[in-house]
């Protein structure tokens, strides 16, 4: 597990894994600018099959597992992204993955997390549903830690709200985190300031928030061009933004500890 007591924990790549070539220039960028791991999303889920008159790009499937292995090598850097399924899971543990990621919408999915449960004993996150209590997200944990993982993240990623205009699809619910360090003062949390905020101008304020709140880290969206993101452009930071993120996140995780 990383150690927290000396800096905070900073995830950080791309949306969705577009190339190696594009992949690499990310993580060479955010591995020298103190990122803790880089991560990439391989198997990526969509809510619809066509948006803006565009069919949505899935990501590199099994093929971004070898990139993020190449990646981890050349920059000796932890790699995460995120599994759906059981065959994927299989998949990940073949590929010498260092951190699986089980996304909001699967959050639930009990027979999936299961098998992650018995299968896998390395660092796991688990993001929060979108529309789940911190009392069913601290179940799944208790589910994921049921064979003695001790390597276990939570990751406030935005929850539904009522406010779904300009961009902002999810809300960061910063108050969960002294709530749960309260009553989990063991736990790491993190907290998504990408998905959490849908525009990418919030990012920086966010994280403050999020450190000063109590979180452990952060997982930040960063883009060479996130205008020509295949995934979640508006939410996604430029590598310049993602330096001045990590100083702020820096300053504050050194004031509040």
């Amino acid at each position: 597990m990383f150690d927290i007591t000396k800096r905070p924990i900073v995830i950080a790549g791309p949306c969705a894994l577009e190339s190696e070539e594009q992949a690499d220039k990310i993580c060479s960028h955010v591995s020298e600018y103190f990122a803790t791991a880089f991560r990439a999303g391989v198997y990526k889920g969509q809510n619809r099959p066509i948006v803006n008159g565009k069919p949505c790009y899935w990501g590199m499937g099994d093929e971004g597992l070898d990139v993020l292995y190449r990646l981890k090598k050349k920059y000796n850097i932890p790699v995460v992204t995120e599994i759906q399924s059981e065959d994927q899971l299989a998949k990940a543990i073949g590929s010498e993955l260092d951190i699986l990621q089980i996304g909001a919408r699967h959050m639930q999915n009990f027979p999936l997390i299961r098998s992650i449960a018995k299968k896998w004993n390395k660092p796991v996150i688990l993001k929060r549903g979108l529309g789940s209590t911190i009392d069913e997200w601290m179940g799944v944990y208790e589910h994921l830690a049921s064979n003695g993982n001790k390597n276990i993240m939570l990751c406030e990623r935005g929850i539904v709200s009522f406010e779904r205009a300009n961009d902002i699809r999810w809300r960061l619910d910063v108050l969960a985190i002294p709530q749960i360090k309260s009553d989990y003062p063991d736990r790491i949390v993190l907290a998504d300031v990408s998905h959490g905020c849908g525009r990418r101008e919030f990012a920086i304020p966010m994280a403050r928030a999020a450190i000063a709140a109590g979180a452990d880290g952060v997982i930040v969206e960063v883009h060479s061009n996130p205008e020509e993101s295949k995934t979640d452009g508006r939410q996604t930071i430029d590598l310049a933004t993602y330096e001045k993120l990590v100083c702020a996140v820096a300053q504050m995780y050194t004031f509040i500890r």
